[in-house]
């Protein structure tokens, strides 16, 4: 006989089911503002600070931290801030007009659309699956510079040469000899207008605390696409297998200023020395054939309580005297920051982590809304200080800089 039912069994069969229809809708709007929070959450971002909070909320805990690691306790990078903060105050100018403004500016003969540049990282993938090609069609369209880090891309040079941007190409002076003259005649036959080399990144704390947590989240199946997307095609390395290493370009503790010299030999294109804090290193840079210097602490990543990039920035500048060109990085977070590197003698300025901030909140459009943020600041503040062009920038903007 079928069963019949009591009015109670109705009834709490109606509420069971009635619960499990509100949590499976429940369970697919949070689906859905979290898919929205990935693709247009950029939209909702007025500070770089916003995008690194989005960035934190969409990413896993080990992708971000690899971004976002700083060294011991973080006072290098806080430093950084408080420099830019506390010492380095803009004096406005008024009732000047700066009806007709523009960001362009000259570096080794090119024309550009502006100082803002794309400092070279690895991994883009790990913020979003468009990877390199996403921060270079970004950089495209907010007509930037991007220094594309060959070595550790997860996408091919060939797909990253398909966006129509200006780049320059970044190489390991500690890489082979045999994969650094590939590099070189990569960069003359293709459309790079310069070389940059890390010069200072002698050990492998970043790889001996990163590649742990990596390992960890594939082995617990917290992120099931990392060794695919951890593969580096430029080098057909796969990051993640036991036998090798997440940074294969490091170390070489017996790296001299005679391998920066036989680099130099190889091409007449520009090649940018980065990674400098000292008068005594921009010497060694100008002697052995450096066109330009990156002012860098690696953006706190390398040594603790080491000195900010801002804070040793006017020193090399006056030292240089115009025989290289100078560029900063490391803590720069507004176009108020980078208004006042240029205003201390810098040719422009290289942004790192918020880039791939921004390609984790949005990709391509992600990259281009962080960059486009700190061209507007930038002239907003320009426009205070009655300034119309890049090469009216100078320390009389800056109220007792050495303070």
């Amino acid at each position: 006989m079928p069963t019949i039912l009591s009015k109670v069994d109705k009834l709490y069969l109606l509420t069971i089911g009635a619960v499990g229809l509100c949590l499976i809708i429940k369970y697919y709007r949070r689906k859905r503002f979290e898919q929205k929070k990935r693709t247009s959450g950029y939209l909702e971002c007025h500070s770089l600070d916003d995008f690194e909070n989005l960035a934190k909320e969409i990413l896993l805990p080990h992708r971000f931290n690899y971004f976002n690691y700083q060294v011991g306790y973080g006072c290098t990078y806080q430093t950084s801030r408080e420099y830019f903060n506390r010492h380095l105050k803009i004096i406005p100018k008024v009732l000047t007009d700066v009806s007709e403004m523009s960001l362009q500016t000259t570096i080794f003969g090119h024309i550009y659309s502006n100082p803002i540049i794309i400092a070279p990282t690895a991994f883009h993938r790990l913020a979003h699956y468009d990877g390199e090609w996403g921060t270079a069609q970004g950089a495209t369209n907010a007509e930037s510079i991007y220094i594309y880090n060959w070595s550790l891309s997860t996408v091919s040079v060939n797909d990253v040469l398909k966006t129509k941007g200006p780049k320059w190409l970044h190489v390991y002076l500690s890489s082979s000899k045999a994969l650094l003259e590939q590099c070189i005649l990569l960069a003359e036959q293709q459309s790079f207008k310069a070389i940059v080399v890390t010069c200072d990144h002698p050990h492998e704390r970043v790889q001996s605390i990163h590649k742990a947590a990596f390992i960890r989240a594939t082995e617990r199946k917290q992120d099931k696409t990392l060794k695919e997307i951890l593969y580096t095609p430029n080098t057909n390395i796969a990051r993640l297998k036991a036998d090798e290493r997440l940074d294969d370009h490091t170390p070489n503790e017996k790296l001299t200023w005679k391998e920066f010299q036989w680099l130099r030999t190889l091409t007449k294109l520009p090649i940018i020395c980065k990674g400098i804090l000292s008068v005594d290193d921009a010497k060694l840079a100008l002697e052995y054939g450096a066109d330009g210097i990156v002012v860098s602490n690696h953006g706190g990543r390398q040594v603790d309580s080491g000195l900010s990039a801002i804070e040793c920035l006017k020193d090399i500048v006056e030292f240089v005297n115009g025989r290289c060109e100078v560029f900063v990085d490391s803590g720069i977070r507004t176009g108020t920051d980078v208004l006042k590197c240029l205003a201390l003698g810098a040719k422009g300025v290289l942004i790192g982590r918020p880039i791939l901030y921004g390609l984790a909140c949005g990709g391509h459009n992600g990259v281009e809304a962080v960059l486009n943020l700190l061209k507007q600041e930038l002239m907003y503040d320009m426009a205070s200080c009655g300034l119309k062009r890049i090469e009216q920038i100078n320390e009389r903007i800056l109220y007792k800089y050495r303070q």
